[in-house]
């Protein structure tokens, strides 16, 4: 499995947490190992997968492009940051994970972003698949890399703030300067009785690849609620049999 996929959406619709259960449904499939890029500035995606966070790539590029912290310009400066993303990752069992921090401050970043955005398409193609939770701009997706993502996953639960915020992302995936092979939209949190039928028509108007819908699950909220991480989830747990199913959707 070669797999690169950014998940994007309204804040608390439970992208961080679906991120996280990607990455276990694709550990479970032999995808090892996995690269796990918590992309959002209001970083969680150690907490879900039960890691401890490395240091931010934001302070990798503040400390570069400062006088006082930046090496010489040319290969040893290139060397530096790429040893600093190196320590930066945090390691664990089949995957890796890593932090981009807050966004950038008033100084002048090019030069440290292009360092930046190379060593981590270097490191990205050491890795069987790579997960990347960003925000709902997705201005770290832009920065990141230049390699082409393979799926977008525009994420929402029922409520009609969340469905237009899907609508932004999908909108704004035309404008950034990355390859996006598929846009899909799926629906988080869906109750017993399913959608709203207003929400529901206007999704199938989005014009996006629809996923399935990830249940809401009572083990899940629990694990949430508590800071438990979804490597603890029941191997029945009903949201993680869905997220299994997108996964062989996605490599079908």
């Amino acid at each position: 499995m070669n797999l690169s996929i950014a998940i994007a959406g309204k804040g608390g619709t439970g992208k961080t947490t679906l991120s996280a259960l990607l990455v276990r449904a694709m550990q479970e499939r032999g995808a090892r190992p996995i690269l796990a890029v918590d992309a959002d500035p209001n970083s969680n995606l150690a907490e879900a997968l039960g890691v401890e966070e490395g240091t931010a790539l934001a302070e990798i590029r503040e400390k570069g492009s400062s006088e006082e912290g930046s090496p010489a310009s040319g290969v040893g400066r290139a060397r530096a940051i790429d040893d600093e993303i190196q320590r930066a990752i945090t390691e664990a069992d089949g995957f890796d994970l890593i932090t981009m921090g807050r966004p950038e401050g008033p100084r002048c970043y090019c030069y440290v972003n292009t360092l930046l955005r190379k060593s981590l398409d270097d490191l990205s193609g050491n890795y069987h698949a790579v997960v990347m939770d960003n925000e709902a701009g997705m201005e770290h997706l832009s920065r990141r890399t230049t390699n082409d993502v393979d799926v977008l996953i525009a994420v929402m639960d029922p409520t009609l703030p969340a469905l237009r915020a899907a609508k932004r992302i999908l909108a704004l995936s035309d404008e950034l300067p990355v390859k996006i092979g598929r846009r899909m939209l799926l629906v988080n949190r869906v109750g017993p009785d399913g959608l709203p039928e207003q929400i529901d028509a206007q999704v199938d108007q989005l014009g996006a690849e629809r996923l399935a819908d990830v249940p809401q699950d009572a083990e899940l909220d629990r694990a949430r609620a508590i800071g438990q991480d979804v490597f603890r989830l029941a191997e029945e747990n009903s949201a993680l049999a869905v997220v299994r199913e997108i996964i062989e959707t996605l490599t079908s």
